[in-house]
């Protein structure tokens, strides 16, 4: 799947030079290097300054992207590719392959949206986008900070700061596979407090790709506030709910025939959830200030997933399940910070306390299969006991950590993190039988040490850090038998660098992480599947950023990024993939933007994502081709509006975010493909209200 270079060219010159004597000029570049941060070190500090490959996608971003999903911001990132595989439900790859493993952190406003253990790939959906007013993204383990899962890498969405005006602004925006979004924020400024209310109403239906309706409502409503000088702090509270259709993978046989029906009739997935935040800071004096969040988690998704659906020797009767999961949790964020001025020291030291109390229920299903028109038409419940799963968990995790800065020059400045973490998995099975009830402790130490050297028109930084991430609930309770488990562990060795160069810059990450103890399913000699630690990876690559102003009205961004995922020492289903390459870890994908500002109202944006060829299955026997993609963007603001056009997908590709083959000693391999999106035109009206 090739695109024209032409072609390619011939869109980033064709827009009209129409009122360049009125040009809105881009941003100065020194802003995109000096962006004030939180994630990196938990507190305010330029980015230049923290020793890890950090990008931030900043509100003008976003506000020019117009997106309706997080992947069409999260893949302008270097090193970054969030594949969609339906209805806003995604993968994940950040320094690894794609995938839905639990390596990924995701936070709000700098803590957890899910409960360590207790991963979700699709965990994004539960993000309100209008909420969004700044996105940050570390490459790397961050572990040393925010514990477990923090391995690949951390996406910390981060909401409107208190605001300083009233305002009311309306947007809707619709396309062609029927897809409807509506937003509503309003910001109500006072003298000590301010008011924001975020509300997003999506429904799609009747697109193209067959079995794709959803609908998603996200309200978010904040209160900053300051009293008696030196406190200040929010109160926020969030609700999300979702139902979806599942419309899963295709077969080879349909994707070879460019088809976008799917097998699925029935598979869906449901969200409900609330979340609740109190947050609090004292200001002691002017060297010392405590932070205290206090927030609550509720979160019920009841699911009749299309992955789970599994073949048996009936060519049309295959075997499902219908589960419920339900989690309640309660955090207790506590952090101090101190300035030592005398030496220029900051030092933080912070302790967190997450209590979870979890239940998942999973029924048997038997699904029917009609071969005639290759489509799943229905199911129904065995008659016997058709329970798989039925328990509960209590999960404690349990941290303290400490983070010292201190400049040893006016251009060198050392950065040091250690945190420790408990995590106290308490199971109790409900089912007569199988699993026994359990307790399981993990504990784990995590270092983090970085230096940044900045001096003039250049800067270099150098990273030491561990990551670990303790068994997920279903890896270690999900079986007849509790299996013996170790936390996965990370190492990563990393240095970057940045360079100012006449109307732009150039950065760049080399790295290298290396895990142990990855956790795989063995079938054992009595036939059951138990999942082990076996094996290990190392992982390496060059993240890079371009950003250059051609001139006043054209500005060049192009994030790339090179890297290999071997297997190392690792036997799987008695083969030996050592040094094979992993499944579905590309060694190339980029994304490059031509950015242009025609005048003060006029915008416009064309976009070139590319991937390259991957291994879909672990012995490296079929490729797929990978993608190009085009992606363009017009903006035109008039008075108190703002109306968008859009086209994703412009020379309508045929192509799969994800393409994987089951790899099986018995030669019955299956091959499944999530489509992307086919051309999709989008029209759109934003009305900004002054109050």
């Amino acid at each position: 799947m090739q695109i024209d270079f032409k072609f390619f060219v011939f869109l980033l010159f064709s827009f009209p030079l129409i009122g360049l004597s009125q040009v809105k000029s881009f941003e100065i570049i020194d802003s995109s290097l000096n962006t004030v941060i939180v994630t990196a070190s938990k507190s305010k500090e330029k980015r230049i300054e923290s020793p890890v490959a950090i990008s931030v996608i900043g509100n003008q971003q976003i506000q020019e992207a117009k997106a309706t999903r997080i992947d069409f911001l999260l893949n302008k990132v270097s090193g970054v590719f969030m594949p969609s595989i339906g209805n806003e439900q995604h993968m994940m790859s950040i320094r690894q392959p794609v995938s839905l493993k639990g390596l990924y952190l995701y936070l709000e406003d700098g803590l957890p949206i899910r409960t360590s253990g207790l991963f979700s790939n699709n965990a994004l959906i539960e993000i309100n986008t209008a909420a969004i007013q700044q996105i940050e993204v570390i490459k790397g383990p961050a572990s040393a900070l925010y514990g477990a899962e923090a391995i690949g890498g951390v996406v910390n969405f981060i909401h409107a700061p208190r605001p300083t005006k009233n305002a009311l602004s309306i947007s809707h925006h619709i396309n062609n596979n029927g897809l409807l979004k509506s937003d509503l924020v309003w910001n109500k400024a006072g003298q000590q407090s301010g008011w924001g209310i975020y509300l997003s109403q999506i429904g799609q239906k009747n697109g193209q790709l067959e079995y794709s309706d959803y609908t998603k409502t996200a309200l978010s409503l904040k209160r900053d506030f300051s009293f008696k000088k030196n406190w200040t702090g929010y109160q926020q509270i969030q609700y999300i709910h979702y139902d979806g259709q599942m419309s899963g993978t295709v077969d080879s046989l349909k994707f070879n025939a460019r088809n976008y029906s799917t097998q699925q009739s029935f598979t869906y997935r449901k969200l409900d959830l609330i979340r609740l935040r109190q947050n609090l800071s004292y200001q002691w004096n002017a060297t010392q200030k405590t932070s205290l969040n206090l927030l609550y988690r509720g979160n019920t998704m009841d699911q009749n997933p299309a992955y789970l659906i599994a073949s048996s020797s009936n060519p049309t009767k295959f075997k499902g399940q219908i589960n419920s999961n339900h989690f309640d949790a309660y955090v207790v964020d506590l952090q101090h910070q101190i300035q030592l001025k005398k030496i220029k020291s900051k030092i933080l030291l912070g302790g967190y306390m997450d209590a979870t109390q979890q239940g998942l229920v999973a029924e048997y299903i038997d699904i029917f299969k009609d071969t005639l028109i290759n489509k799943f038409t229905k199911y129904t419940k065995p008659v016997n006991d058709s329970f798989i799963t039925n328990y509960k968990t209590t999960i404690y995790n349990k941290a303290v950590y400490l983070n010292w800065i201190q400049p040893i020059t006016k251009a060198l400045r050392i950065n040091a993190t250690i945190r420790y973490d408990q995590f106290d998995y308490r199971f109790k099975n409900k089912l007569p039988a199988g699993t026994p009830s359990a307790n399981n402790v993990f504990t784990n130490w995590t270092p983090k040490l970085g230096a940044t050297f900045n001096q003039g028109n250049w800067g270099t930084y150098v990273n030491y850090s561990k990551g670990f991430v303790p068994p997920q609930i279903t890896e270690i309770y999900n079986a007849i038998r509790v299996p013996y488990l170790l936390p996965q562990s990370f190492t990563n060795y990393e240095i970057g660098s940045w360079l100012r160069i006449p109307n732009g810059y150039i950065e760049w990450s080399l790295y290298q992480l290396n895990g142990r103890n990855e956790i795989v399913s063995v079938r054992q000699a009595d036939g059951v599947n138990l999942n082990q630690n076996t094996g290990q990876t190392t992982h390496y690559g060059i993240e890079y950023q371009v950003k250059y102003n051609i001139n006043q009205f054209l500005q060049l961004n192009f994030n790339g990024s090179n890297a290999r995922h071997l297997y190392v020492n690792t036997i799987l289903k008695g083969t030996d993939i050592s040094n094979k390459e992993m499944v579905a870890a590309p060694h190339f994908f980029s994304n490059l933007t031509l950015l242009s500002q025609w005048n003060s109202a006029l915008s416009s944006s064309i976009e070139w994502q590319h991937q390259s060829s991957y291994f879909m299955d672990e012995i490296n026997a079929t490729r797929s081709p990978g993608f190009d993609v085009l992606n363009l963007r017009i903006n035109y603001t008039i008075q108190k509006h703002v109306l968008w056009f859009q086209c994703i997908n412009l020379t309508d590709q045929f192509y799969a975010t994800m393409a994987t083959k089951n790899f099986s000693v018995r030669g019955n391999n299956a091959y499944a493909y999530y489509l992307g999106d086919n051309r999709t035109i989008a029209l759109g009206w934003k009305w900004n209200i002054i109050l």
